[in-house]
Parts: C-alpha cells; structure tokens; sequence
C-alpha cells in the first residue's frame, strides 16, 4: 500500500508496521448492494434536537479535533446485518476527498474527488455515479464539521471512552440513520452504523488509524472513462 502515500516523512518501523497489518485479516464475502444504497443518500433537514451542555461540549471537541485532521488512513471492517463481513483500507483527505478500497473476495472502490463520488467494480471496469453532495459523507468530508450545531443531529451519548452520535437521513430507498461512534479521549471516529428503513444495521469499523500522513493525489482520481453500471 505503499504506492497510496506522498513521499515525507517515514521510517523503516513504520513500513513494517502496514506490511504486517495488510495482511492481519482474511474474511468473508459481503454484497456492497445495501451500502451503495447509503451513499446514494442524502441527509433531510430537520430541527435540531436539543443537546444538553455536557453534549455540546463534548460535540464541540469533537468537531474541532476533527477540523484539525486534514488526512486520515488505515483499515476497516464492514459487517453487514447477517454477520458477513468484508475489509479494506481508506484514505481521507478533507476537504471532501475519500477512497475505501474492498479486499477481495470483493472488487469494489469508492472514490471521492471532492465533488463526486464514484463507486467502481474493479473486476468488471464499471462505475456509478453520484454528486458527493447528496451523498451521507458530505458531514464527514465538510471543511467545516459543526456535530452540536448540525440540525440533522438528533442525539448525542456520552460514556467514560466513547461519544455516539445519531444523524437522521433520508434515503433515496426511505429513511435511516446514522450513528458515529468518536474515541472521546481521542476525539477519533472509529465506527458508524447505517440502520435503513427496515431496521438493518450495516456497521463499520476502522482501526490502525494514521492521521497527518500526506496522501497520493492519485489515490483519490476517478476513472471517468470507465462505462456505467447496468442497473
């Protein structure tokens, strides 16, 4: 995974650090169907619900930790709603730019240039389309992440070491949520859970998490020659 980074500052440890973790996990298959769903989403505005003072302290904190995190990398787990599970890597580079790259058995990439999201088959050259504006990553990738002030915001808990929080969204498929889980020490995302209508959980977990490690441009292009899905 090398070839993802900017050249800068790096050390021997570190590069046997991800040669280790690239090869830590081997997991089941998963269909990306219900997550292609999510992304091809955007948030409803709605009255803000009311945070108490511990709340928006802590949502505070949060946000402005998050601001100061321009590029972000590591590996995820995604666990779908009867237990199958898929991995990969991401790569976050905010403002407005994401790539999650699907190990096999899957052959999916999802790419954020800034302005679109594309969600590519690799085995068969395909792609979807979707402005990022109307994608759920919109809050995440905002230059400007205000979580106590956000009007789609309708909770926040706060525990010893994790804050949640849950957004509601509207589906183009119905409504769902969004709940983030932050480390609170750390002020770090480290999962979100999509419920859809039907009260399926779709969850994923990141972890081995890097931040300020400059980033590849290329890492972040998309192939906007490749041809269109078949729906």
């Amino acid at each position: 995974m090398d070839d993802y980074y900017s050249d800068g500052p790096t050390t021997a440890q570190n590069k046997k650090l991800m040669a280790k973790t690239a090869h830590s996990f081997r997991l089941g298959a998963l269909l990306v169907a219900s997550l292609f769903m999510v992304l091809a989403s955007g948030f409803a505005p709605s009255a803000q619900a009311a945070l108490n003072e511990t709340s928006v302290k802590a949502l505070d904190t949060i946000s402005k930790a998050f601001n100061a995190t321009k590029t972000m990398n590591g590996e995820f787990i995604q666990t779908a709603p009867n237990g199958d599970t898929l991995q990969g890597y991401f790569f976050i580079e905010r403002p407005g730019k994401i790539r999650f790259y699907y190990s096999k058995p899957s052959y999916t990439d999802i790419i954020s240039d800034g302005k679109t999201l594309s969600i590519e088959d690799r085995k068969l050259k395909t792609q979807d389309i979707y402005p990022l504006s109307k994608t759920p990553l919109r809050v995440l990738l905002s230059e400007n992440l205000d979580l106590a002030r956000d009007p789609r915001v309708r909770q926040a808990s706060i525990a010893d070491d994790i804050v949640s929080v849950v957004v509601e969204q509207e589906s183009l498929f119905g409504d769902g949520i969004l709940t983030l889980i932050f480390d609170r020490e750390q002020s770090l995302l480290r999962q979100w859970t999509i419920r859809d209508a039907n009260g399926n959980d779709t969850t994923v977990t990141v972890f081995n998490v890097e931040t300020g490690k400059p980033i590849k441009p290329s890492v972040f292009e998309i192939k906007y020659d490749l041809s269109p899905s078949n729906d």
